[in-house]
Parts: structure tokens; C-alpha cells; sequence
């Protein structure tokens, strides 16, 4: 060893045993300071249980069954049993495929309409909206600002443009919806079951919100998932009525231009009638196939419509999240006597 590097001091087990006995001694000197800590902690958790806000929970969860199409089902099934997965080839992948669900559930089109729909469709104008306002004491901070004033949402209509204080208001709470909470997840990794849990501080907005929300999604879903086969279809319904409106034109002309006697002499009085029964024909074929185009189609869109089976809904009463008294408690004395410890540790000096 260098002989100019000091030599570190060695702590023998006896001064070890000293040291501890030494400290507890210290730490019992001081019992009344632990004591005033350990109180002070428990004040102030159990004040805190007395002003925090009520946290009613919303669950609601609900599967997707995406309808696959047929051969290319079976041969991804197959694939899949040695480790191929020809899922991602297949060009009609669900739009609920990976995690876009979780994104379309927390979109701010379809919070922001949630919020607009009214409480109680029948009795109340109040809206989702005006709700968490009120319940979550926005509406009461906002008052005190003369630029917002008592603002409300009793003739917003969703899909309609709003006012602009409204439309900032209603970002605000989309904001606090999104980010803090609306919780959304897949129950499984892969699978296709999604659990919605809605916070807040009213047990009837939980409910409702977490409700709706499901729905709208839902809704809109279907919309996207069938809007292209709907179209096709309702296309190829105008155009058979079109055709058969023509068809029975048709047949009403061809039965006026029957001859019950015509002169052999005059072989062209039978040309309109020819023509007519021709076009007739023709009609009556293209109509035939359009009809089959549009039964093909029907099955098509019955084939591409998802099952969305709702498995747990919000139910009264909902469980109030909030922390209890006694766990409040708990925490205020282990925080001061943690306190009371740290404070010991740092201002203790042991005897050399």
C-alpha cells in the first residue's frame, strides 16, 4: 500500500453495537418531536379526507367480432397454426385492428358529442357537459372570470358549429377527459375485448358518459366500417326502381301496339311492336342483373357489418374511489415517523 494514502478507519463490530445503542438513545431523546410530526402528518391527511372531491367510477366493456372473409380466414387460421400470422396481408383489416381503438374512443369528435347529448332527453336541457361543469368545479372558478361568465351548453347541437367560448370550453374538458380521466384498454394484448373506465366527481356523469361513449363509438364504427357497401346499395336501389319504372313502361307499350288483325299487306305495322318488345328485352335484362348486383350487395354488406357486443355496462350504485380515513391515516403516520427518522438520522452526531 502507498505509504502517502490515508488509511481508512475501521469500524469494529463492538463500536458498530455502541453507535446503534447510541442512536436509539438519541432517537428516544426526542420522542416528543415524533410525536408533533407523526400528528401534524395524520392532521393533515385527515383534512384532506374531508375536502377531496368523490370519485365515482364508470366500467363498461364490450367485444368486437370482426367477419372475415371466408377463404382468406381459413387460410389465415391455418397459417397461423405454424406460426405465420397473414393477418396484416389481408387488405380488409378491421379498422379496430392494434390500438386505433383506443385512439377513436378518447377522439375529440366523438368526447366532444358525448358531452353535448343532454342528461335526461325528456325532462332537462342540461347537457353531459354543463354537468362536469358543475360537478367538478370549473363552472364556479370560471364565474369569477367576466370574459366567460356563466356559460352553458343548453342549445350547443353536436355536429353544429358553436360559439367560439363554447367551443374553448368544451376543449378544456376534453383535455381533462382524455388525459386524466378516461381510461382505455385492451383487457388482453391480442384480443378484442375493451374495458372504458370513466372518473369523475358525479355518479350519474360516470355512468352516462362511460355509456354513451360506447355507443357513439360503436355507431360510428359501423358507419365507417359499412358506409361504402351502403352507398353501392342504396346506388343499385335507385337504379332498379329507375329500371323497373321503364320495364313496366315497356310492357304497357308493347300491350297497346298488339294488333288484333293487321293486314298481310302491311308488314310494317308490326315494326313498333317489334322494337317495343325488343327494348322490352333489353330492359328487362338489365334489370335482372342489377337486381342480382344489388341481392349480391346485400349479403355483401350483411357479411362486412362487425358484431359489437356490449359484456359490462355502467350500473348504479357506482363504487366511490376516494381514499378512506383510516388509509389517509395510515399515511400521515407513516410519513411523519418517516419524517421524525430522517430528521434523527441527519442531525444525530455520534460520540467519538
Amino acid at each position: 500500500m502507498n505509504k502517502n494514502q490515508a488509511a481508512l478507519p475501521i469500524l469494529t463490530m463492538g463500536e458498530l453495537i455502541d453507535s446503534t445503542n447510541a442512536f436509539f438513545t438519541y432517537l428516544r431523546s426526542k420522542w416528543l418531536q415524533a410525536f408533533l410530526l407523526i400528528t401534524i402528518g395524520m392532521l393533515i391527511t385527515a383534512s384532506y379526507y374531508f375536502i377531496q372531491k368523490p370519485k365515482y367510477e364508470g366500467t363498461a366493456s364490450f367485444i368486437l367480432e370482426e367477419k372475415g372473409g371466408g377463404a382468406g380466414g381459413g387460410l389465415s387460421g391455418l397459417a397461423s397454426q405454424f406460426g405465420f400470422d397473414l393477418g396484416s396481408m389481408n387488405g380488409n383489416a378491421g379498422l379496430f385492428a392494434g390500438d386505433n381503438v383506443l385512439s377513436i374512443l378518447k377522439s375529440r369528435s366523438i368526447i366532444e358529442k358525448v358531452l353535448l347529448s343532454k342528461v335526461d332527453s325528456t325532462k332537462s336541457t342540461t347537457t353531459l357537459a354543463d354537468l362536469y361543469l358543475e360537478t367538478s368545479g370549473l363552472h364556479k372558478k370560471w364565474l369569477k372570470d367576466p370574459s366567460i361568465g356563466d356559460i352553458n351548453f343548453n342549445n350547443c347541437i353536436p355536429g353544429k358549429p358553436n360559439m367560439r367560448i363554447q367551443d374553448s370550453a368544451l376543449f378544456v374538458i376534453f383535455q381533462k377527459l382524455s388525459q386524466k380521466q378516461v381510461a382505455i384498454e385492451r383487457i388482453s394484448k391480442n384480443g378484442s375485448i375493451i374495458k372504458i373506465v370513466t372518473t369523475s366527481a358525479s355518479e350519474i356523469f360516470s355512468k352516462l358518459f362511460t355509456e354513451r361513449l360506447v355507443l357513439e363509438t360503436m355507431e360510428m364504427y359501423i358507419d365507417i366500417k359499412t358506409s361504402v357497401a351502403t352507398k353501392n346499395i342504396k346506388r343499385l336501389e335507385k337504379r332498379s326502381d329507375s329500371l323497373l319504372v321503364l320495364l313496366n313502361s315497356s310492357t304497357n307499350k308493347s300491350a297497346a301496339l298488339q294488333l288484333l288483325d293487321a293486314n298481310i299487306a302491311y308488314k310494317t305495322a308490326a315494326v313498333p311492336l317489334e322494337v317495343s318488345q325488343r327494348e322490352k328485352t333489353v330492359t328487362f335484362t338489365v334489370y335482372t342483373e342489377v337486381v342480382k348486383n344489388l341481392e349480391a350487395s346485400r349479403i355483401a354488406l350483411a357479411n362486412q357489418t362487425p358484431v359489437i357486443n356490449i359484456l359490462d355496462n355502467a350500473k348504479y350504485p357506482l363504487e366511490n374511489q376516494q381514499l378512506s380515513l383510516g388509509l389517509l391515516l395510515l399515511i400521515g403516520f407513516m410519513g411523519g415517523l418517516a419524517t421524525s427518522l430522517g430528521l434523527a438520522f441527519i442531525n444525530f452526531k455520534p460520540s467519538n
